[in-house]
């Protein structure tokens, strides 16, 4: 029989191979966490560098299923004498026996993810509680969490260090929030982002990166780190004479270089404090590298950009495109999330752009959108499976008036061909407050 993941020295692997298990945590190694096919000789060298063996899923490989089974055998001469071969990876098989499959069906159950983890080495979140029971505990961790980054850098404006432990107590509830269900916290960001741009955007950030962190499997200790990351990437920013945070128009070159020393500011202000650890730091200096080595401010490529900083840099763009600037107004979330598809496998690593979509879903929540009956409403919800079919409250009639009761449209229950009848879709996504509408009357705490 033959099992779906292989184990496969590193010294046997080649271009094609989907490689879904390293023989060490993913946090350890330059990659994405949830698996990559194997498509440049670089990628090659780090998987010799980091590991002895990995597991390759056979089904997920290009690589035809013979030339896989071939690197099965073992090309070292002590292999051969000892008449060993690559031991098969059982755990990861699909499970053939009642037992297995009993065991599976309970971790369905576990909504923390932590059997799934114990089981097949990966941790996988579901929303605990509904979008509106949520609401409440988000609304609160959110408002604490902007008046804790207001105190944080009103004190570093007037000469004092960054306070972590003020920080670290801003994005526990966030995380909490998010843990429990995603959408109540990113359709909250969306309403209350059009304010301050500063600390607004430190606080989406951080949201972003903990929902990329929570769809990618991380542990609590990951996810603190990509919230405290998200928070501090522009920190030093307010090292920065605020005439120039705030300048209207295109930057000068001496301008602009004299943005760019924003990531050695903030580096400065926290690399010396304690309960910082390295890859909060990464983050922050590297959150503007990009993987044609267009960035700044070492031009990383690739991998050599680590993986928290291209986490940061990812979500740091998302949450720009998407914010009111003095220089630019903000895109629609479905245009950013078009725009970094763009982007993808130029300025972003393809993969990670791929599972970013995933989390936020291509219309992400708290977009306004228009169906093809020109309705318009608010996504409140996505849907896991079917990115381009979330849950919809709709609030404007086709001729653009408020309706007289708003209106839940899941788009998982509804036809999608056209053909038949009550068919519905999304046609398009606009700018938050298009239509006059004001998001804070609809959200559903």
């Amino acid at each position: 029989m033959l099992f779906k993941r292989q184990k496969i020295e590193t010294a046997n692997l080649e271009r094609g191979m989907f490689v879904a298990q390293l023989d060490r945590p993913w946090l350890e190694t330059p990659f994405l966490f949830q698996g990559f096919e194997i498509r440049e000789d670089s990628e090659l060298k780090l998987l010799r560098k980091f590991c002895r063996h990995v597991y390759i899923d056979v089904t997920r490989s290009s690589l035809p299923k013979e030339k896989v089974l071939q690197a099965l055998r073992p090309r070292n001469h002590e292999a051969v004498m000892n008449g060993r071969a690559p031991a098969h990876n059982r755990s990861h098989a699909e499970p053939s026996t009642l037992a297995g499959r009993l065991m599976r069906a309970v971790t369905r159950l576990d909504p923390t993810g932590a059997l799934a983890a114990r089981v097949d080495g990966h941790r996988e979140y579901r929303n605990q509680v509904s979008t509106a029971r949520e609401a409440p505990q988000a609304i609160r961790a959110y408002d604490a969490a902007v008046a804790t980054m207001n105190e944080v850098l009103v004190h570093i404006r007037k000469g004092a260090g960054v306070d972590v432990e003020k920080v670290q107590t801003a994005v526990k509830p966030m995380i909490d929030s998010v843990l429990r269900n995603q959408d109540a916290m990113a359709w909250l960001v969306y309403l209350r982002k059009r304010d301050e741009y500063a600390y607004h955007h430190s606080i989406a950030s951080s949201v972003w990166a903990v929902i990329l962190g929570r769809h990618l499997g991380f542990d609590r200790q990951g996810l603190d780190t990509l919230a405290m990351g998200g928070m501090l990437l522009d920190i030093g920013k307010a090292k920065l004479p605020e005439s120039l945070v705030g300048r209207e128009g295109k930057l000068s070159a001496v301008e602009f270089d004299a943005v760019r020393k924003h990531v050695n500011y903030g580096l400065d202000m926290v690399k010396l404090t304690p309960g910082i650890n390295a890859d909060v730091l990464a983050m922050i200096e590297g959150h503007h590298e990009r993987a044609d080595g267009s960035g700044y401010p070492r031009a990383l490529k690739g991998a050599e950009i680590p993986v928290f900083a291209r986490i940061g840099g990812l979500v740091d763009c998302y949450d720009a495109m998407t914010s009111h600037r003095p220089w630019a107004p903000a895109k629609s979330p479905y245009d950013a999330i078009r725009e970094l598809n763009a982007l993808s496998g130029v300025q972003f690593q393809k993969e990670m752009v791929e599972q970013f979509v995933q989390a936020m879903g291509m219309f992400p929540t708290g977009s306004v959108v228009e169906m093809n009956t020109g309705e318009v409403g608010i996504v409140v919800e996505q849907n896991r499976i079917r990115r381009l079919r979330p849950k919809v409250l709709l609030v404007l009639d086709a001729d653009k008036q408020p309706l007289r009761e708003f209106r839940s449209l899941d788009l998982r229950k509804c036809p999608s061909d056209p053909s038949e009848r009550n068919a519905s879709w999304i046609v398009r996504g606009h700018e938050t407050g298009a239509f006059g509408l004001d998001p804070k009357n609809y959200f559903i705490g």
